[in-house]
């Protein structure tokens, strides 16, 4: 023990290689990973940990905690990424090949910080992050300082680049980012020992790239496994279901254009209102595209595809007329099913109506029975749900709801919207439908300004031209 290997500016020569190599051959056979003293050291640190992220989770991720499938996620990522990394310290310490002369400084927290990213948020990914390199670096046999600095640094800049993925082809180019930040690390790695040029350079950085390529891979393949096993879903995935071209969109925008045209609207209302509370706009956008694909079923009972003609509903009670608007939401799931579209768009599809009343064919059956309501069933007239179970799904309520009215303003001034706004989300809130989204009375707030101002902006008059007049 202490015994001097190899001195500074000393030539190293075929014995000190055999010294070093039987040296890492006593620490692989020395290293007592299934001990009961490092086990139990390994729990303690452990428990610390996980009692760390649980104070911080339940103070500022409330919805993580409260979301099973979200924190059983969470928790994967975390397990896969552990594993990753001692799967790879075994095998590199067990080799007499070099590998570990190599291999210096394995990438193992990029491969979590992009998952985490892209699957949770990014918040939740930098703490991970933090953690996660801090646990590697002092339980793995690596350079600790600087495993710990290289991770913690290329994790960091994962997450920054990552939040704006929007197809899987970009994480190869996240990687190719990554692996680029690396090289002024390794350069300043070989001027802290006094050398401007390194052939080890060479060897981290071909090290590093085998490992960055291996996580693309992994996180290209795991991507689409995760998101349906934890029905999560990331901008990816959305951004896949905008395509104009697919069947059931192309399908909207034929048979039912003045449906198509309002789901467009909605989705910019209900985005910019979403983004304004920091809610997922993107999804808002996506989802409501396919909100009222169950109108395929009978577009032209529907007054935004009637198109100034014949409205069919003076051939029907009213009683009739409520019960085909309601099963547009009934026939929207089952098709929505079908097509195998996300958990998440089918529960919009169910609660963006939530159980509001059908009020202007009640009114009507209310008004044959003689204006006795007690005569009247208002059940019969009131949609299925449930309510909005999130805000997302409240916020598209709002939005669809406001929308629709609004086609029938001659004045559409900012003042008339406002009216209108204000007096149709308070109808809904008196109703009891905004009861179980989560959204606070500050949200509330944000949201109605957001969806005033854009829907100002959607419907703002233009200029009239007079007519030319020729002599």
């Amino acid at each position: 023990a202490g015994q001097l290997i190899v001195d500074q500016g000393e030539k190293v020569t075929q014995r000190h290689i055999a010294m070093l190599q039987a040296m890492k051959k006593a620490m692989a056979e020395n290293r007592k990973l299934w001990e009961p003293l490092p086990l139990l050291s390994s729990l303690i640190f452990a428990s610390v940990i996980v009692l760390i992220g649980v104070y911080y989770f339940r103070s500022r991720h409330k919805e993580l905690v409260r979301n099973i499938y979200k924190l059983a996620l969470f928790a994967t990522i975390i397990i896969l990424t552990l594993v990753f990394a001692k799967l790879t310290e075994f095998f590199l310490i067990r080799d007499m090949g070099g590998l570990l002369e190599v291999v210096r400084y394995p990438l193992f927290i990029p491969f979590a910080a992009i998952l985490l990213c892209v699957l949770l948020n990014a918040e939740v990914a930098l703490f991970s992050t933090c953690f996660l390199t801090i646990i590697l670096g002092l339980s793995l046999a690596f350079d600790h300082s600087r495993f710990i600095a290289i991770n913690l640094i290329t994790g960091v800049i994962a997450i920054h680049i990552s939040r704006h993925l929007r197809k899987r082809k970009e994480v190869f180019g996240v990687c190719a980012e990554l692996w680029l930040s690396c090289i002024p690390i390794f350069f300043v790695y070989t001027f802290v020992q006094n050398h401007l040029w390194s052939i080890y350079i060479v060897s981290d950085l071909v090290s590093t790239g085998a490992f960055l390529i291996l996580t693309s891979i992994l996180i290209v393949g795991l991507l689409p496994i995760l998101e349906s096993l934890f029905r999560v879903m990331t901008d990816i995935t959305l951004m896949e279901y905008m395509d104009p071209n697919s069947e059931l969109l192309r399908r909207l925008s034929v048979e039912a254009p003045g449906t198509y045209q309002h789901c467009l609207v909605v989705g910019s209302i209900s985005e910019a209102a979403a983004q304004a509370i920091g809610a997922n706009g993107l999804f808002c956008r996506v989802s409501t595209l396919y909100h009222d694909i169950g109108k395929l079923f009978n577009p032209h009972y529907f007054t935004e595809n009637q198109m100034g003609g014949f409205n069919i509903h003076q051939l029907l009670t009213p009683q009739e007329s409520a019960q085909v608007i309601i099963a547009h939401v009934i026939e929207g799931e089952a098709l929505a099913k079908k097509h195998g579209l996300p958990q998440s768009f089918i529960d919009v599809i169910r609660e963006h109506h939530g159980k509001t009343l059908v009020y202007y064919f009640y009114c009507k059956q209310v008004e044959q029975m003689g204006g006795d309501p007690d005569a009247v069933k208002e059940e019969e007239f009131r949609y299925p749900g449930p309510k909005p179970r999130s805000k997302e799904s409240a916020i598209i309520m709002m939005a669809d709801t406001v929308e629709a009215a609004s086609r029938s303003l001659d004045d559409v001034s900012e003042e008339k919207i406002r009216e209108l706004v204000n007096r149709l989300i308070g109808d809904k809130q008196s109703d009891g439908q905004f009861d179980d989204c989560q959204l606070t009375f500050e949200e509330f707030g944000k949201v109605k300004e957001t969806i005033i101002k854009t829907l100002a902006v959607a419907r703002h008059l233009r200029i009239k031209y007079p007519a030319r007049k020729f002599e």
